[in-house]
């Protein structure tokens, strides 16, 4: 199965430079491959994404698109291959991206344990995990329901 990435030039609005000048964008996919117990995934994979384009990736059930959008946002690791955004290994790049994922993704827990853990994941200290999981709470209006 493979993979097709297609550039388009959209026009009118450019709804890619904000993502630029936060200094997400390009990202940059070099050569990478994924393979799980010996059989290879994605093989050599390139792109670039630039500020005021937009990719769309296509391929059938099975080809990777999913597999290829978890290796560029760290939650997978590429076996080999490298991924930058904006000049930035993906490691310090990771708190200037997300991913939206199709379904939703989180863990069964409260609210509050959920914002505690993404903080945990990023190496917040537990004292300062209190503090912002309130801030956090306060400020979209759950505090009353965590």
């Amino acid at each position: 199965m493979q993979l097709q990435a297609t550039q388009i030039t959209p026009t009118g609005t450019d709804y890619c430079s904000s993502y630029s000048s936060q200094g997400v964008l390009p990202l940059r996919v070099r050569g990478i491959g994924f393979s799980r117990a010996g059989q290879a995934l994605l093989d050599a994979v390139s792109l670039t994404l630039d500020a005021g384009s937009s990719t769309l990736i296509l391929g059938p059930n099975g080809a990777g698109k999913s597999l290829l959008l978890r290796v560029c946002h760290g939650l997978l690791h590429p076996t080999v291959g490298r991924v930058d955004w904006n000049g930035q290994p993906l490691e310090q790049a990771r708190r200037h991206q997300a991913m939206v994922f199709q379904r939703p993704v989180l863990l069964r827990r409260s609210v509050a344990a959920n914002i505690r853990y993404a903080l945990a994941v990023r190496g917040v200290p537990r004292q300062r995990q209190a503090e912002l999981t309130t801030e956090a709470l306060e400020l979209v209006g759950l505090s009353a329901l965590a």
